[in-house]
């Protein structure tokens, strides 16, 4: 499928191209079925009653709610319990498979035509540290990004989708919103291009159809990252 543009991308190019990681580089080895369920579980057994939890099932909404829950119904040092408690499950299933995490097919290739266009790279994910070290590596990707900031680097409540993540990784690459543009696989990519105000391109190598993205109305739909050098010479 060649790309298609909905909303317009600026004619002039972009300085750099920041990227989400599962789903959207890799072929993510992760089990998100028994990460969310763990995620919940540990959420209520830290007290949470269960009727705050999001009625949609969506655990980054889930964990927003109960932090504003426990800012309110619990003692002091409640934070730092639960996000230890919550980074510990994600990444007992973050690391079950990581060894296997395979590139995108073209992913090298176009990181090799960004550089060339002297586009700037990153990469910002809701993976731990460790596993996103790990995958990259085995993935053959390591050391290929400027900038790489994961969901543990900072206050869990700050990862993505919270705009300041993404913000942040401008700042590490002294640019402006405008200037980056931002791909990932998923609606909570989508959410956190839109309030950080960056252009997005959604991809479908993770887990949403074309047919998913189409009432979301994401700048650009592509195939996989392997189209980019294709929509970016179509923008010069």
């Amino acid at each position: 499928m060649s790309p298609v543009a909905r909303n317009g991308l600026a004619s002039d190019g972009f300085k750099a191209v920041i990227f989400d990681m599962d789903g959207t580089l890799i072929r993510s080895t992760i089990d998100f079925q028994k990460m969310n369920q763990g995620l919940a579980d540990t959420l209520l057994s830290h007290g949470l009653p269960r009727d705050i939890l999001d009625p949609d099932g969506k655990v980054n909404e889930s964990i927003v709610r109960a932090y504003s829950y426990f800012k309110i119904h619990s003692q002091e040092g409640w934070a730092e319990a639960l996000e230890r408690d919550l980074n510990r499950v994600s990444q007992e299933v973050e690391m079950a498979r990581v060894g296997e995490s395979k590139a995108v097919p073209g992913t090298v290739e176009v990181l090799s035509y960004l550089r060339s266009r002297g586009i700037r790279t990153a990469v910002l994910t809701r993976g731990s540290r460790g596993y996103t070290e790990k995958a990259l590596s085995a993935s053959g990707l390591e050391g290929m990004f400027e900038v790489v900031l994961c969901r543990d680097d900072h206050p869990l409540t700050e990862a993505k989708p919270n705009p300041l993540a993404l913000r942040r990784v401008f700042k590490s690459l002294g640019l402006s919103n405008g200037e980056c543009l931002f791909v990932g696989d998923h609606d909570t990519d989508l959410l956190c291009a839109q309030g950080a105000g960056s252009p997005f391109a959604a991809v479908l190598t993770g887990s949403f159809t074309a047919k998913m993205w189409e009432p979301l109305n994401p700048d650009v739909v592509l195939d996989s990252v392997a189209e980019l050098p294709k929509l970016l010479g179509e923008m010069e």
